[in-house]
């Protein structure tokens, strides 16, 4: 049951409050920064822009004030209740806090329930109202737990270990490469495909955890900085050149032909798309096109994924636009990979392409492969990533 805490009983706290306060005001009172020997925590946003949420905590827990350290409330659990943004501040069931922002410390973890969905998680919740008016909630997680809540999503844990072992690495480096570039924003990653799905405690499993432990602090550097470790479920056959979609130009990330994920899932597939639905969907970012006619390849990258393509419409209009973005606007699980032949039939086309995922960095689905062929984590990660360094921060 929750408790207020006036200012006098804050001298007479607990000494469990006392404990759980001391560790987390060490980590929330400096930044996150990276380096060597120090414990390492990652913001992840794992839910944002929402209205409402269902929060319910498993063990003793205390309400802080983050700017201030001010202790607004603790209990020994708390029930199954409904956060709220309300009459200038935010309600957590029968309890009205008047500010912007709080953060629950966990003795033990919290589940966050939304649209059905049940999550849970460790470390400390932060409650914030965002610049729209709505609830933005971060998980402020220690780095290995974080790795253990991340491995389960992006690959099976049923893999070979040393599979598993190498995304732990590339999980690992590129969350805090990605800490790193967002220190000064509200958060580091966020939980779904755009940085790397993360599940919380709820997604931890046991071989999972063993290659999260036996690899514990390893990351890739390259020239002595954090590299940023991006990964893909399939290559299709050669990895992308990261300068193809972000701003980098880095030897590890340059591209490579890949012989390991011919004969595994989303190597090659088949698509078949309604010309009206590509047009609908095109119009809806800003284009003013009508029925299409023909879709034409004008460039491709040295992977032999689309660099330009060319839209021709039925009105003759023609308009260009980059592979990457045309991707993006008719959805990344539709149009699987950038790396495809176009068929035109009529008012439909085929598209028959390989992989899945924008290619550059470690091939997950080839790494399986090596790990079939008995080949260590190392040798997969300087594989995908040449000339990188295997270390440990700690």
């Amino acid at each position: 049951m929750e408790s207020k805490v006036n200012k006098k009983s804050y001298r007479k706290l607990p000494r469990f409050v006392w404990g759980i306060l001391l560790c987390f005001l060490m980590v929330y009172s400096s930044p996150y920064v990276l380096g060597r020997g120090e414990e390492k925590f990652i913001r992840v946003a794992i839910l944002k822009n929402v209205n409402n949420f269902v929060i319910s905590v498993r063990g003793k827990y205390t309400i802080i004030d983050p700017k201030t350290q001010e202790v607004l409330s603790h209990g020994r659990r708390l029930s199954r209740s409904r956060v709220i943004l309300r009459d200038g501040g935010i309600h957590i069931g029968l309890s009205f806090y008047a500010r912007k922002e709080l953060r629950l410390l966990l003795q033990k973890d919290a589940t966050l329930e939304r649209t059905g969905k049940k999550k849970r998680y460790r470390g400390a919740i932060d409650i914030s109202v965002n610049k729209k008016g709505q609830l933005l909630v971060i998980n402020a997680v220690e780095l290995e737990a974080y790795i253990r809540g991340v491995l389960y999503h992006e690959v099976s844990h049923r893999w070979p270990l040393e599979a598993i072992k190498a995304q732990a690495v590339a999980a690992r480096t590129y969350a805090l490469y990605q800490a790193e570039v967002n220190k000064e924003g509200p958060y580091d990653v966020t939980s779904d495909i755009y940085s790397q799905v993360y599940g919380g405690r709820s997604a931890e499993r046991y071989r999972t955890n063993m290659a999260a432990e036996r690899t514990k602090g390893q990351v890739l550097l390259y020239n002595g900085k954090i590299l940023p470790a991006y990964f893909h479920a399939s290559c299709g056959g050669h990895t992308e050149n990261v300068k193809e979609l972000w701003k980098h130009d880095l030897a590890p990330l340059r591209g490579q032909k890949c012989v390991y994920c011919q004969l595994t899932p989303h190597y090659a597939w088949k698509k078949n798309f309604q010309s009206k639905s590509v047009q609908d969907k095109l119009n809806k970012h800003g284009y003013t096109l009508e029925l299409i006619k023909e879709i034409r390849i004008l460039s491709r990258a040295k992977s032999g994924r689309i660099k330009d393509l060319q839209i021709t419409t039925r009105d003759g209009k023609t308009v260009t636009l980059a592979g990457k973005t045309f991707r993006h606007i008719i959805g990344p699980n539709e149009l699987k990979s950038n790396f495809y032949d176009i068929e035109m039939n009529g008012y439909y086309f085929d598209v028959h392409g390989h992989g899945w995922g924008h290619g550059v960095g470690m091939c997950q689905w080839g790494a399986y492969a090596m790990s079939q062929q008995r080949k260590n984590y190392k040798e997969i990660l300087t594989y995908y990533y040449p000339g990188v360094k295997i270390t440990s921060w700690k």
